[in-house]
């Protein structure tokens, strides 16, 4: 990383809060649905790449989220529910992206059970912006949505594998 912007970039993160940094995530997850779809059947190469980048984002990301930001709202009682609904949905994406691990890329399944885990992950991301962010704001804290975004960058950053291809640059 450029010495330059750490700087920045540790005062930009002390300034984000909780839903700043999820609904980035949700960006980059929709660009990389995207791109897989642009690709196309025939290009192979890169659907794996972009599907390891999928693949690792959204299981970070599902990771933080259950162990920051979904502890935090569990105990709240009028959030409960969404949470445990978010919870189970986490586990849909899941249970979908290990069908990934016995099924050749080249099988013509595969570009449509992309298609599928990006529409389930859209319909999650849309849920969790339109209305469980609202239900949160109430539910946490100014502070608390700092500390949570804070740990789950931490969380995050710890958590990324070393790169199987060249990054997708957004």
């Amino acid at each position: 990383m450029p010495t330059g912007q750490n700087t920045s970039e540790s005062h930009g993160k002390a300034e984000m809060t909780i839903f700043d940094v999820l609904k980035q995530d949700h960006e980059k997850a929709r660009y990389l649905f995207d791109k897989a779809q642009k690709a196309g059947k025939k290009e192979i190469a890169s659907l794996q790449k972009l599907f390891a980048q999928i693949e690792e984002e959204l299981e970070l990301h599902m990771e933080g989220e259950e162990r920051f930001f979904y502890s935090a709202l569990e105990q709240d009682e009028e959030m409960r529910d969404h949470v445990l609904q978010s919870y189970e949905e986490h586990q849909v994406a899941k249970t979908m992206l290990g069908t990934f691990k016995s099924l050749a890329v080249d099988d013509e399944r595969w570009v449509a059970k992309l298609k599928v885990l990006g529409e389930i992950v859209e319909h999650h991301m849309q849920e969790e912006e339109r209305e469980i962010f609202k239900m949160a704001r109430k539910a946490l804290g100014k502070e608390q949505q700092h500390e949570i975004a804070m740990s789950f960058q931490k969380s995050k950053r710890e958590g990324h594998r070393p790169s199987r291809g060249a990054p997708v640059e957004g």
